[in-house]
C-alpha cells in the first residue's frame, strides 16, 4: 500500500473518531481524548506536512539550565544508562521540559538524519498543541506514562513514530519534563514495547528520586520505608526539613506511606507531628551511629518504619595546620552508607574492600588513578564513587568514552574549539571535556582506544597543565584530575605502539582493577540487592530457587551491565509476583546447573526483600565500619585514645567491634 494511502486513510479514521464521534475498536481512551483536544481546542490539521517549530539556541540553553538547577546532573547519566539498555533496537533517549521543547537527545549516529526529518531534533517543540497527540506532548498533558504507538498518532506524518514516554515531577508535585524513547520506524507489536514502557518509567523515576535528593542537599533529609533494602531505592519515602525540623518538602511515596493526599497538608507541619520523633533525637541518633537504620513510628496510626537520615550537604574546607596535628581530625560530616558509595560499592568481596582502602589513601593527592577490567564491571560507577568521596565533590564529574566517540570528533569532544574553528563549527564554539571538568574530574573511559595523535596532545595537556582549544593562539590553564579506565591490556598496546608509553605511566598513578562478576566473593549477594533495586513493583517478589540458582551459575560475560539488563528485563516479563526461568532470556536459562556447586541447597522460592535486608542491614554496613575503623587504626598508628576519639566512641566500644570484626591488635617484635 502505497504511504499515500495510508496517509488518507489515517486522516479520514482520525477525523471520524474524534469529530463525528464514530467508534473506534483500537485506539485508548487517553488516544481518542487527544485527537478530539487537537481537533476541537487546538484546531490542527491532521494532514498538515509544516516543520515542527525549533527555539533558539540561546532559549535552548537556558531551558537546559533550570532543568538542571532542578535535577541536577544525575539526568545525563541515567539517559545514557537507559540508551545502553535499547542500543541497537533503533531507539532514541529523549529529555523534554514541560513546554515539550527538546533539551537532551541520545541515539544512534547512523540514524540521526532519520529522526531529523522526523523533527525530533534539539529545540523543537513537541507539546500537543504543536505536533497533536505524540508520546512527549500527550504525556506532559496527562501526567502519565503513554504509549503512542504509529498511527496513534494524530498527525499522518508521525504515524512511522513509536514513542514511550513517562513524566518527571519536582518536589513541589509540579511537572517538570518528560522523558520519551522514540522509534522513527518501529515494527514490532504494540505489545511487545510493554517492555520499554516499563524502562522508561523506571528511568523517569530514578531522575526524580536523584532530583529530590539533589534539590534538597541544605536540608536535614529522612528517608523511610517498611523494609530496610528499599532505603535508597526510588521507592523509598522522603521528607526534608529545615534545621527546626519543620517539614520543607516530601515525595510522593511519603504521602502514600502516611495516607495524607496532598503535599500542602504536610508541608509547614513539624516532624514530631508525624513520628514519635523530633530533630534533636534524630540529630542525636545520626551524631552516635550515623551509618545506620534505625526504629521510627508514625504518630496516628502507629505505624513502624525503618530510616536513616541524611544531613545537610557543607562545603568541606581545607586548611593546613600551621604545626604538626597532635590530635585526630574529627570528620563533621558522617552519613549512611550509600549503596553507590565507595564503601557500597566494596560489598564483601577483599578485592573491591581493597581498591576502596587503596582510593581512600590516595583520593586528594592528585594521583591519577587507571581503572581496569571487563566490561560491564562497573569502571565508571566506581570513578563517580571515587568523585563523590573527593574534596572535588562539588565540581563536575565528566565523562568521556574514548571507544564511542567517531574519531573525527573527539579531538573537539576533548579540547573544544573556538567559533568558526573549521567547516560546520558552532557559531558560539565549544568548551571540550577537559574545560568542562576544570576544578571536577575528568572520566575517559576506554582509554586504550584513543587515536595515537590525542594521545600527544593530552600528555602535553597533563604535563602543561593548560589545552589549546581548536583555533585558539592562548593556552588556557585547567585544573586537571584525571581517572581513566580501559578493559584493554595496555602493556601489549604499548608493546604494538598503539599506546604511548609516557602517557601510560602518566595515567598510571594508581592501578586498580575491578574483579569480574563472576569472581567476586559476594556474588550472592549481588544478586540479591540488583533484584531488589530493580524491582518496580511495591510490595514482595519472590524468584524460585532453580531461577536464583541459574543466575548464580552464569557466567556473566558481561558482568554487572549484563546482570542489570536481564533482571530488569525479567521483573519486567514476571506475573504473580514470582521470577521464574521463563522469564529470562534463553541464552541464560540454556546454562543451567552447568557448573552448579553440589552442596549448594536452596528452598522451594527465596524472597528478594528478606536476604538483601539481611545484607544491606548488617553484611555491607559490618563491612563498612570495619574498614573504616582498619583505616582510622592505620592513620593513627593503632594509637586506641586517637582512633576512639576519632570515629567518636569510647576505646572500650572501639575494643568490642575490634573484638567483634576479628581486629587484633599488631604484636611488638
Amino acid at each position: 500500500m502505497l504511504l499515500e494511502e495510508i496517509s488518507s486513510r489515517h486522516i479520514q479514521r482520525v477525523i471520524s473518531v474524534a469529530h463525528d464521534k464514530v467508534h473506534a475498536a483500537n485506539p485508548e481512551p487517553k488516544i481518542i481524548r487527544s485527537w478530539e483536544r487537537c481537533l476541537e481546542s487546538y484546531g490542527l490539521d491532521p494532514a498538515s506536512n509544516r516543520e515542527p517549530f525549533v527555539v533558539e539556541r540561546a532559549e535552548l540553553t537556558n531551558h537546559r539550565d533550570r532543568l538542571i538547577d532542578a535535577l541536577g546532573e544525575v539526568t545525563k547519566a541515567e539517559m545514557e544508562q537507559l540508551y545502553q539498555r535499547i542500543a541497537g533496537s533503533g531507539y532514541s533517549v529523549i529529555l523534554t521540559n514541560s513546554e515539550g521543547v527538546i533539551l537532551n537527545y541520545i541515539g544512534d549516529p547512523t540514524l540521526s538524519d532519520h529522526f531529523q526529518r522526523a523533527g525530533l531534533l534539539l529545540g523543537a517543540i513537541w507539546s500537543e498543541n504543536q505536533e497533536g497527540t505524540n508520546g512527549i506532548g500527550t504525556c506532559l498533558y496527562e501526567q502519565t506514562p503513554v504509549t503512542i504507538y504509529r498511527d496513534e498518532h494524530f498527525c499522518s506524518r508521525h504515524i512511522q513514530l513509536t514513542c514511550s514516554a513517562a513524566p518527571i515531577f519536582d518536589i513541589h508535585g509540579s511537572l517538570l519534563g518528560v522523558l520519551d524513547v522514540s522509534s522513527v520506524n518501529a515494527l514490532d507489536s504494540r505489545q511487545i514495547h510493554q517492555h520499554t514502557d516499563a524502562l522508561v518509567t523506571l528511568s523517569a523515576k530514578q531522575i526524580e528520586h536523584f532530583g529530590f535528593l539533589h534539590h534538597c542537599q541544605r536540608y536535614w533529609v529522612l528517608r523511610f520505608h517498611q523494609r530496610t533494602e528499599y532505603i535508597g531505592h526510588w521507592s523509598e519515602a522522603i521528607i526534608a526539613m529545615n534545621e527546626g525540623g519543620q517539614i520543607v518538602a516530601t515525595n510522593q511515596n511519603a504521602l502514600r506511606f502516611l495516607g495524607i493526599a496532598q503535599r500542602k497538608d504536610l508541608i509547614g507541619r513539624h516532624i514530631g507531628e508525624i513520628f514519635t520523633t523530633n530533630l534533636a533525637l534524630l540529630l542525636n541518633h545520626a551524631n552516635r551511629e550515623p551509618n545506620s537504620f534505625f526504629n521510627l513510628q508514625e504518630t496516628v496510626h502507629g505505624k513502624p518504619y525503618m530510616a536513616s537520615i541524611r544531613l545537610p550537604q557543607r562545603v568541606v574546607r581545607v586548611s593546613t595546620p600551621a604545626k604538626p596535628l597532635t590530635t585526630p581530625i574529627i570528620q563533621e560530616i558522617q552519613q549512611p552508607v550509600d549503596a553507590m558509595s565507595l564503601l557500597g560499592l566494596a560489598g564483601r568481596d577483599p578485592r573491591m574492600a581493597y581498591n576502596v582502602h587503596y582510593v581512600q589513601r590516595v583520593v586528594n593527592k592528585k594521583i591519577p588513578i587507571l581503572l581496569q577490567g571487563e566490561t560491564g564491571t562497573g569502571k565508571e560507577v566506581f570513578a563517580k564513587a571515587i568523585h563523590q568521596a573527593s574534596a572535588r565533590a562539588s565540581k563536575p564529574f565528566v565523562a568521556l568514552n574514548c571507544a564511542a566517540i567517531p574519531e573525527s570528533l573527539i579531538e573537539s569532544e576533548l579540547f573544544g574549539y573556538k567559533h568558526g574553528a573549521f567547516t560546520g563549527a558552532r557559531r558560539e564554539g565549544m568548551r571540550g571535556k577537559i574545560l568542562q571538568s576544570n576544578g571536577g574530574t575528568l572520566f575517559l573511559d576506554e582509554i586504550g582506544d584513543m587515536p595515537s595523535q590525542l594521545q600527544t596532545r593530552l600528555l602535553r595537556v597533563l604535563e602543561e597543565k593548560e589545552v589549546l582549544p581548536l583555533g585558539c593562539e592562548v593556552p588556557i590553564p585547567v585544573d586537571l584530575n584525571i581517572i581513566s579506565a580501559t578493559h584493554r591490556n595496555l602493556h601489549q598496546l604499548i608493546e604494538q605502539d598503539i599506546f604511548r608509553e609516557d602517557l601510560y605511566y602518566r595515567l598510571n598513578g594508581v592501578s586498580l582493577t575491578l574483579p569480574a562478576l563472576r569472581e567476586r566473593a559476594d556474588k550472592e549477594d549481588l544478586i540479591r540487592r540488583m533484584l531488589s533495586a530493580e524491582n518496580m513493583e511495591e510490595g514482595l517478589i519472590e524468584i524460585e530457587a532453580d531461577a536464583f540458582q541459574m543466575l548464580l551459575n552464569f557466567p556473566w560475560q558481561g558482568n554487572i551491565r549484563q546482570l542489570r539488563n536481564v533482571v530488569r528485563t525479567a521483573l519486567a516479563l514476571c506475573s504473580g509476583g514470582v521470577l521464574r526461568m521463563g522469564d529470562f532470556p534463553s541464552e541464560i536459562s540454556q546454562q543451567q546447573f552447568r557448573h552448579s556447586p553440589a552442596n549448594y541447597q536452596l528452598p522451594p522460592t527465596l524472597s528478594i526483600a528478606a536476604p538483601v535486608e539481611q545484607l544491606t542491614h548488617d553484611n555491607v554496613l559490618d563491612s563498612a565500619e570495619r574498614t573504616a575503623i582498619m583505616q582510622e587504626l592505620e592513620r593513627f598508628r593503632w594509637n586506641i585514645t586517637n582512633t576512639a576519639s576519632s570515629l567518636k566512641m569510647s576505646r572500650n566500644t572501639l575494643y568490642r567491634k575490634m573484638k567483634k570484626h576479628g581486629i587484633a591488635l599488631p604484636s611488638v617484635g
